[in-house]
């Protein structure tokens, strides 16, 4: 898919989502706190990230945004690079005090 083609179906979604509520595109721009041509341009799939994410929090859409960018965590590549690295030698800074009354078992 191209880049218009994606654009122009995120606008068809962001229509059908404004028209299941029975909303005016003036009522949008309202609760989206962007201008009445924003929401046309953005129906039309020709606008910016932030006004979509405006308009996607006002209908209450804006997991299905955030769903396109799920949190992969760390990489197995780098969770093995950060657990390999082994202590090479001891800090010297805890000191073991042999207890008064203990016997030896030599």
């Amino acid at each position: 898919m191209d880049y218009d083609h994606i654009s122009t179906i995120i606008g068809q979604r962001v229509r059908q989502y404004r028209l299941n509520q029975d909303l005016t595109q003036e009522d949008l721009a309202t609760l989206a706190n962007v201008s009445l041509n924003a929401v046309k341009s953005a129906e039309g799939g020709k606008s910016t990230l932030p006004t979509y994410v405006a308009i996607l929090q006002a209908l209450g859409h804006i997991d299905n945004l955030l769903a396109a960018f799920p949190d992969e965590g760390v990489s197995p590549v780098q969770l093995l690079k950060s657990s390999t690295k082994q202590k090479k030698r001891a800090s010297g800074k805890t000191r073991v005090k042999p207890a008064d009354n203990e016997e030896l078992d030599w």
